[in-house]
C-alpha cells in the first residue's frame, strides 16, 4: 500500500467517470511542442484569462505512488482548454501523480514539490498558496494568441518532475469544467494535505508521542505512514 493510495483511487473515480461521460481528453508529453520557459509577471491589464481564482475554485494536488502507478506522460483535461470558448475567467485543478522509488520520503516530498514550483512558462504568471492548496493564474494576451494550452504546462511540469532522481514516470490532470467539479476533488486533496503534514512533522520535530500529536488519526490508519515511524524510530535509536 502506498501513502496516497486512497487519494490516487479518488482521483482515478473522478477521471473515470469523466471519460464515461465523453468529457475527458487525453494529450501527450511526447507529441507536445515545448513552450518557452522564464518566469512572468502577468499584470490585470494584459490578461487575458485568469484560472484558479478562489472565488470559482482552485485546487492543487501532488501525489506519488509506486513505480508502475503513474501512466507516463499523460495529461488529461476535463473542461475546457485555456484558448478554448473566448473565457476570461475559469475554475482549476492541477494534481500531479509521481511514481518511482523513494526511500527518503521527507526529501523526495521536497524535490518534487520544488520541480513543480520552479516550472515556469512565459506568459503564464502563478501563484501558489501551498497551505489552501490554491493554484491562481493568469494567462498574458501574447500566450494566449500563441495558443498556450493545458498540453504545454503539463509536458512542462512532466518534464520537470522527470528530472527528481527516484522518479520514473509522471501525469497530469487539469480540470476547467466547472467549481463543483473542483470541489469533487477537494476530499482528496484535503486527505493528501493531512499526510503530508504529519510526515513533515516525523521528520522535522523527530518527535514521536503519539498520544498527543494532532495526526495520530492517520499515522494509525495509514501503513506508510507507521513504515516512516518504525523507520525513523530506529534511526534515533541507532544514532542514540
Amino acid at each position: 500500500m502506498g501513502l496516497f493510495d486512497e487519494q490516487l483511487e479518488d482521483v482515478r473515480r473522478f477521471a473515470l467517470d469523466a471519460a464515461e461521460s465523453g468529457r475527458l481528453r487525453e494529450f501527450s508529453a511526447a507529441t507536445t511542442e515545448p513552450w518557452p520557459s522564464g518566469p512572468t509577471l502577468v499584470l490585470q491589464e494584459d490578461t487575458a484569462l485568469e484560472f484558479g481564482n478562489p472565488s470559482v475554485g482552485s485546487l492543487s494536488m501532488l501525489l506519488w505512488t509506486d513505480e508502475g502507478g503513474a501512466r507516463d506522460g499523460t495529461i488529461s483535461l476535463v473542461g475546457p482548454d485555456l484558448c478554448e470558448e473566448g473565457a476570461d475567467a475559469l475554475p482549476f485543478a492541477q494534481v500531479l501523480v509521481v511514481a518511482g522509488r523513494f526511500e527518503n520520503e521527507y526529501d523526495s516530498y521536497r524535490d518534487i514539490r520544488d520541480a513543480v514550483y520552479d516550472t515556469k512558462l512565459q506568459g503564464l504568471s502563478v501563484r501558489t498558496m501551498p497551505s489552501k492548496q490554491v493554484l491562481w493564474c493568469r494567462m498574458s494576451r501574447d500566450a494566449a494568441a500563441g495558443g498556450l494550452s493545458v498540453a504545454h504546462l503539463g509536458a512542462a511540469l512532466i518534464a520537470s518532475l522527470k528530472e527528481v532522481p527516484g522518479v520514473t514516470a509522471a501525469e497530469a490532470l487539469f480540470v476547467t469544467s466547472s467549481g463543483e467539479d473542483v470541489a469533487r476533488l477537494s476530499g482528496a486533496a484535503a486527505g493528501a494535505r493531512r499526510l503530508v503534514d504529519a510526515m513533515m512533522k516525523m521528520y522535522q520535530e523527530n518527535n514521536f508521542d503519539c498520544e498527543t500529536c494532532e495526526y495520530q488519526d492517520v499515522c494509525d490508519t495509514v501503513m506508510d505512514l507507521k513504515e516512516i515511524r518504525r523507520k525513523l524510530t530506529g534511526d534515533k535509536a541507532v544514532e542514540g
